[in-house]
Parts: C-alpha cells; sequence; structure tokens
C-alpha cells in the first residue's frame, strides 16, 4: 500500500468507530462553545456580600451608599451582629463581609484613620478580590470626599484641593485584554490543550482498538500515511478553534492570518506525531483515555502560562518544553492575542520543529515491521 491508501485507510477507521469521531470531531465542537460560556461577561459581577453597621452615623450612612451604589457589589443584608453572618460566609451563601465598626463617625470628625474591616472567602479567590477590590474604592471614594472638603474648608479651591490629594495622575491601560476579563486571559490557551488532548485520546482510542485486534499497521508508509491523516484532524480542529470559534466568542484576532496557519501547520504536525507514538505505547483502547484526560490541567500548570514558569522546579521547567502544548499556547496565543510575528515566537518554533523531528524519528522506529507486536 502507499502513503495515500494508508491514509485512506485511516480515514475509514476513524469514521467506522463513534467513539474516535467522538473524540476527534464532536468533542472540539462542543468545547469551543461550552467551555466559554461562564467566561461570557469577563469580570466577576454581583459578588454576595453582607454588611456590618455598628456605627449607625452619618458618615457610614455615606459608606453604606457607595458600597450598594458598587456594581460588583450584591448587598444581600446589613445588619449590626456578626455572630449568624460569620457562619454565612464560612458556609459560602455571601463571599465578603463588610464591617463598618464603631466610632467610624468620630474617627474621622477627629482627623484620625477610620477604619474599615473586610473579610473574603479565600476559597473563591475572583469573587473575594473583586469584592476586596470594590470595598476598598468605595473607602477611598469616600476617603477623598472628607479630605476635599477638609482642603476647601481651608481655603483651597476645587481644583487646588484636587491636585493636592492627587498631585500624580496615573492613567491604566490594559493592553491586549482591554476588558480585564478573566476569560480573554485564559480561554485561548485552554482551546491549545483541547486541540492536543482531544486528537491524543482520539487517536490512542483508535490505535488501541488496532492493537487488541493485533491489526496495528507497521512500516514507514503506514507511519507516514497514519501522520498525514491526523495531521490534517489536528490542522482542521486548530483552525476551527482560531479562525471560528474564538471569533464567533468575541476574542481578539491580531496577528496575521498567514502566520496563524504556519503555525497550525508545525504545531498539527506535532500533536500528530505525539499520538501515533503515545498510540503505540498503548496496547488498549482505553488506556489512553485513562491517561490523557487528566493530564490537561497539570500541562497548563508547568505551561509557564497560568503559572509563572520561574516558580517551577527546575527539572520541570526544562522538561515541560517537550510537551507540544507549551510551545503551542505561547505560540497561539502570541500570535492571536498578542500580534506576534513568527520572528517573536521563533523560540517556540524551534522547540515544535525540535520535537517533530524527533517524534518522527522514534515513531518510524516503533512503527517498524517486527513480524509480531510490542508487548
Amino acid at each position: 500500500m502507499t502513503i495515500w491508501q494508508h491514509s485512506l485507510h485511516t480515514w475509514r477507521l476513524i469514521f467506522k468507530d463513534k467513539g474516535a469521531i467522538l473524540l476527534l470531531f464532536v468533542a472540539g465542537l462542543i468545547y469551543s462553545f461550552f467551555y466559554p460560556l461562564p467566561y461570557h461577561f469577563e469580570q466577576v459581577e454581583s459578588v454576595p456580600t453582607i454588611l456590618i453597621d455598628q456605627d449607625h452615623s452619618a458618615s457610614s450612612r455615606n459608606l453604606r451608599r457607595l458600597l450598594l451604589a458598587s456594581p460588583n457589589l450584591e448587598i444581600r443584608q446589613i445588619s449590626s451582629e456578626t455572630s449568624a453572618i460569620q457562619a454565612a460566609l464560612w458556609q459560602g451563601d455571601v463571599m465578603a463581609l463588610i464591617i463598618i465598626p464603631s466610632g467610624f463617625h468620630q474617627d474621622i470628625l477627629a482627623g484620625r484613620a477610620a477604619q474599615v474591616q473586610i473579610a473574603s472567602h479565600g476559597g473563591y479567590l475572583l469573587a473575594g478580590s473583586k469584592a476586596l477590590m470594590n470595598a476598598n474604592e468605595a473607602a477611598l471614594t469616600m476617603g477623598a470626599a472628607v479630605s476635599m472638603h477638609k482642603l476647601q474648608s481651608l481655603g483651597f479651591s476645587p481644583i487646588q484641593a484636587i491636585d493636592s490629594l492627587q498631585p500624580l495622575q496615573l492613567h491604566s491601560r490594559s493592553l491586549y485584554n482591554p476588558k480585564d476579563g478573566y476569560g480573554h486571559a485564559i480561554v485561548p490557551a485552554v482551546m491549545v490543550l483541547v486541540i492536543q488532548q482531544t486528537l491524543l485520546i482520539g487517536v490512542t482510542l483508535l490505535l488501541g482498538r488496532q492493537a487488541e485486534l493485533k491489526q496495528l499497521p507497521s512500516g514507514w508508509r503506514a507511519y507516514s500515511g497514519m501522520l498525514l491523516t491526523f495531521s490534517c484532524i489536528g490542522l482542521l480542529n486548530s483552525l476551527y478553534f482560531f479562525l471560528v470559534a474564538l471569533r464567533l466568542q468575541h476574542y481578539a484576532q491580531l496577528g496575521p492570518l498567514v502566520h496563524l496557519l504556519v503555525f497550525c501547520l508545525l504545531f498539527s504536525l506535532c500533536i500528530a506525531a505525539f499520538a501515533l507514538l503515545l498510540g503505540r505505547l498503548f496496547q488498549s483502547r482505553e488506556r489512553g483515555l485513562q491517561l490523557l484526560l487528566i493530564s490537561a490541567v497539570p500541562m497548563l500548570f508547568i505551561s509557564g502560562y497560568s503559572w509563572p514558569a520561574e516558580s517551577l522546579p527546575t527539572a520541570l521547567y526544562y522538561l515541560r518544553w517537550l510537551l507540544p502544548s507549551t510551545a503551542g499556547i505561547h505560540g497561539f496565543v502570541g500570535i492571536n492575542q498578542l500580534g506576534a510575528s513568527l520572528v517573536d515566537i521563533q523560540q517556540e518554533l524551534v522547540a515544535l520543529s525540535c520535537l517533530t523531528l524527533g517524534m518522527i524519528a522514534v515513531g518510524l522506529w516503533l512503527y517498524r515491521p517486527t513480524g509480531k507486536q510490542l508487548p
């Protein structure tokens, strides 16, 4: 059989296997719509919060109004007792607890630093940090208003008072993620893992079945034909995710199309070679699913994207480049979200090229004709 005949034979095996079809084609479609859905609003909103006012003064009422006006806080209860409310925070019914202690108004009148106590649920970092940030903004806004009133009472004009409070003007702008959204930060990277893991699991599922039937192809032509087929599937999934799915979800697309196509080709070839290598090592149909399904989250962490690579152990810092997902995540995010050129991601290109050549060499050796199946 020629390479093209082996490739056609692999396509036939795929379309005869419902599990392979589900993983290689359907799973990506499902992930592309349902995974970004929780991050559609990008920001954490309406964090359930309880406010305890123990001062009951004009100043505490002003702060209460600012907290109630905060768009990201949902003040569910205003009380003066802490016993039952602390239990609600402990049980996770609310994400934050804000306490205005007694003597708050007197401290402001006396010119002392008034204290506001804030507690957040550490089990939900995004919700807790958002509640802390908004409560802090409300307190700073009220503090600025009090300082403005004092300065104006001393004879400062409103403009002079503002300049005294803010001698340095800070204008903050988030590059490549204008909404400061969690979705823009994490979804494009996870999409790379989805492309890789669905292909790896689908291929090991298909080849594991062939190994069980003692029908696993061998020879360089068979290997090349399968590599061609699985590379095409990886390329189709990559183009779908980065040219269709992310556009439908309104994620940034800054890089030139030709650079994206080149990187898609190299990444697809690399993960196809990786899948064939694993498919030869796993000799049962379910083994790849069992081992690869739980490996996606560690792969994301050790890639150095969601966790600083410098904080990884020295061994992992270098071994992470043996996974296509490491270079793939940084390369795709660089092109799509940051507008990088191929020159800017040459480290990722070199890593994928070396991985591809190395895995193809190992794959050709594993798929050599031996006359018997490997144990």
